[in-house]
């Protein structure tokens, strides 16, 4: 992988279809009048600690190989959303 220094704000696909779900259920949506929401979990951190916990949880096999990958020439550094819901 790369040095995992990318920030994201990973959320569980459960949590989404659940945030979805309320929105579809509970606000007052009109036909033709679409609503935009940003979903996150609030909690941004690196590529490298997501990497990490779950490797670790998984008791993976083997070793993460930070920076055998360089970054891209346009890599995002940063990617995390101002949160709507």
């Amino acid at each position: 992988m790369t040095q995992g220094e990318q920030v994201r704000d990973f959320v569980a696909v459960e949590d989404v279809a659940a945030r979805f779900l309320d929105v579809a259920v509970n606000s007052n949506l009109k036909l033709g009048n679409p609503e935009i929401h940003n979903i996150g979990s609030g909690k941004p951190q690196t590529l490298r600690a997501f990497a990490e916990h779950w490797w670790d949880k998984w008791e993976a096999k083997g070793k993460l190989l930070y920076g055998a990958i360089p970054y891209r020439e346009n890599e995002v550094m940063r990617y995390v959303p101002q949160l709507t819901l």
